[in-house]
């Protein structure tokens, strides 16, 4: 469904994420219209583009699930609200005239909406590289889509946070061997899984190495074969035998066009009052999930749900003025709805 020249929204939500979903869903509860836009050609932000296959438990209810699983838990919950989609757009810049937002596309499009809710995670982004030698080879890895790709292969891991802890317990099983290393012993990874990768080290399911990093990888005929990896303070140095090479380092990040909308940013973080629906310095605009800050944030894809939850009912507010009729919804209409 489209648009009509003169069609409103209620509530245009920017990034269609895990959280970006949720606050469409959530707005949907309360009787209003949204629109889910993102950048991308499909649902899912980094769940589906980064992560598939990684394993997520911080959801409540679910013991475990995969990138991609959620993404489509979250698609089914989407399906059964009145919604639209605009994939494949990208926001150039934010005008407002009177009560009414026009968000102007880079294809010269404008949207119309009351509300905007700003859920685009950590905005564009791409691995963050080491900088070392042949780190261009065929078999090196910045994320992981198909565990599979790993099956019987000789395998390191590189760093020390959530991705790299996921990787380790995903991957242990189904590598000829995989070998951890990170530069110190401060892993920034949840506590849980450091001990869960530690006991799989303990019994010779892996080998996790503080304090080592990587020199130089070697490869033949373009294909990683062997890395050299150093001890940062005794300076020892070892060569592995490997197959393929995972870098987890994180990203970086760019806010792109979104650092020009007039938004207060600090860090690459878009300001937000919790106590106001995580409301942002310009009216009726909120923003929710990793790319909003406040004090004592916890960037957790729960706690972002939680977060839309907060800010559909503000959204619900902003429009009515109060929060007469607010109660979510007792049936949703199951609607189809496309770009």
């Amino acid at each position: 469904m489209n648009q009509t020249a003169n069609e409103v929204f209620d509530v245009a939500i920017i990034g269609a994420g895990p959280v970006g979903m949720a606050a469409a869903f959530y707005v949907a509860s309360r009787g209003l219209k949204p629109v889910l836009i993102d950048v991308l050609d499909s649902l899912g932000g980094q769940c589906s583009t980064l992560y598939p296959e990684k394993m997520i438990y911080d959801i409540a209810s679910q013991p475990g699930c995969t990138g991609l699983e959620l993404i489509q838990k979250l698609t089914e919950q989407l399906n059964q609200i009145d919604h639209e989609l605009r994939l494949g757009t990208s926001i150039s810049k934010l005008e407002r005239e009177g009560d009414i937002w026009s968000l102007h596309t880079t294809e010269d499009e404008e949207i119309k909406t009351k509300v905007i809710i700003i859920a685009v995670g950590k905005g564009a982004f791409e691995p963050r590289k080491l900088g070392k030698p042949g780190e261009d080879l065929k078999g090196v890895f910045y994320t992981v889509k198909k565990l599979d790709v790993f099956a019987n292969k000789k395998l390191l891991i590189v760093g020390g946070g959530d991705s790299a802890m996921d990787w380790c317990l995903s991957l242990k099983d189904k590598a000829a061997s995989l070998t951890q290393i990170h530069r110190s012993d401060q892993y920034r990874a949840h506590g849980g899984s450091i001990n869960q990768v530690k006991e799989a080290s303990e019994k010779g399911q892996l080998t996790m190495s503080p304090f080592w990093e990587i020199k130089e990888i070697r490869g033949l005929e373009g294909e990683v074969r062997e890395v050299t990896i150093y001890h940062n303070k005794t300076k020892e140095e070892k060569v592995l035998a490997v197959d393929n090479v995972i870098i987890s380092a994180g990203f970086l990040t760019n806010l792109g066009e979104i650092q020009n909308w007039g938004l207060e940013i600090e860090n690459q973080k878009i300001i937000v009052d919790p106590s106001n629906g995580f409301a942002t310095n310009l009216p009726n605009v909120f923003s929710i999930g990793d790319i909003a800050h406040f004090e004592g944030k916890v960037e957790l894809i729960i706690t972002g749900f939680g977060e839309a939850a907060t800010a559909a009912y503000f959204s619900y507010k902003a429009i009515h003025g109060d929060i007469k009729g607010a109660a979510w919804c007792a049936k949703l209409p199951v609607v189809a709805s496309a770009k």
